[in-house]
């Protein structure tokens, strides 16, 4: 069996188009048409209904791209398998990345991670954590990096996570609100002050875009709890965007505690812990049929030195609990 037009049809499926999936191939849209009407002719069977712009998979087409995957699955675990066993391995991992986190931990590990694996690319791909998690189950990604708020085995059962580091929230305000001279300059090592969000009921804020998970799973459920519906200036995927806006005086936000780290701005605005301590953490995913090579190990030991560095730097800033500003 050519495993060529497995791939074919699976990406066919993925795209619901021919040339979207010819592109993606990398091939000619009428040869990858011609290939796909070949292999219906020799089935007996149409696997795809077409119209003038989509095509729309059959039952017979479901079957047949389920096991499709299936089949790839087994030949790449295989491969990963004799991989193991090579002294100069070569091969390609297409790796899902969130927003800013996921590109600043891949650019922190690579170097490293390259230097013993030289003749290992990458294919990167940035997504929200509810299309990596799609992607991971049509086999269009090898591994991802997510955010998480609950137990990892409360997402899904299909998945393993590897935990990376957990970090906490912080609340940013303007220099020049009145609360802010209750802060402790976030530069200077010593322990953030605990502050009660209650008190910024009535401040505008610049938040994360609502489908975020750190919206959906942390901020939200949050400002539910204080019984308050913050006034929203602005929602953005950019997390660098939000300091900005408080450094200019604009408005409060809660931004993650890496990000806050990375951000230039963080010396222009007061940052503080809240109540409750609000976390979440940072993992690697990928199926429990993908079987990790040693390559991928180390990319997650690599990964795990990493988050315990950056949790060592949150943990200087670590609260008092009982000092809480109200």
């Amino acid at each position: 069996m050519d495993l060529k037009i497995l791939e074919y049809v699976v990406a066919i499926a993925q795209c619901g188009n021919i040339s979207r999936a010819a592109e993606k191939l990398y091939i000619t849209q009428s040869g990858l048409n011609q290939q796909l009407i070949k292999l219906e002719n020799s089935l007996g069977l149409k696997l795809f209904e077409r119209d003038h712009h989509h095509l729309h998979i059959t039952k017979a087409g479901e079957i047949y791209v389920q096991n499709a995957r299936e089949i790839l699955r087994i030949q790449r675990n295989t491969f990963t398998q004799l991989n193991d066993l090579k002294q100069d391995i070569q091969g390609e991992i297409c790796m899902g990345l969130t927003h800013e986190h996921g590109i600043d931990l891949f650019t922190a590990v690579y170097p490293e991670f390259h230097e013993r694996y030289p003749h290992i690319s990458f294919s990167l791909v940035e997504r929200i954590v509810g299309a990596q998690y799609q992607m991971l189950e049509e086999g269009s990604l090898d591994m991802g990096i997510v955010l998480l708020r609950k137990a990892p085995g409360n997402i899904s059962r299909n998945c393993v996570f590897q935990p990376i580091y957990k970090e906490d929230l912080l609340l940013g305000v303007p220099l020049d609100h009145p609360l802010a001279r209750r802060t402790v300059p976030i530069s200077s090592g010593k322990p953030l002050r605990v502050i009660d969000l209650q008190l910024f009921a009535n401040d505008p804020f610049a938040l994360i875009f609502d489908s975020s998970t750190m919206r959906q799973e942390v901020i939200n459920p949050m400002f539910e709890e204080y019984n308050f519906h913050p006034k929203i200036l602005i929602e953005t995927a950019m997390n660098s965007a939000l300091a900005q806006l408080v450094s200019k005086g604009i408005c409060c936000t809660i931004l993650p505690h890496s990000r806050v780290l990375a951000s230039s701005y963080k010396d222009h605005c007061a940052w503080f812990r809240m109540l409750g301590n609000p976390t979440w953490s940072v993992s690697f995913v990928h199926r429990k049929d993908y079987r990790l090579g040693g390559n991928l190990k180390y990319l997650v030991e690599l990964a795990q030195n990493y988050g315990k560095k950056l949790e060592n730097e949150f943990e200087k800033s670590s609260p008092h609990y009982r000092d809480v500003e109200k």
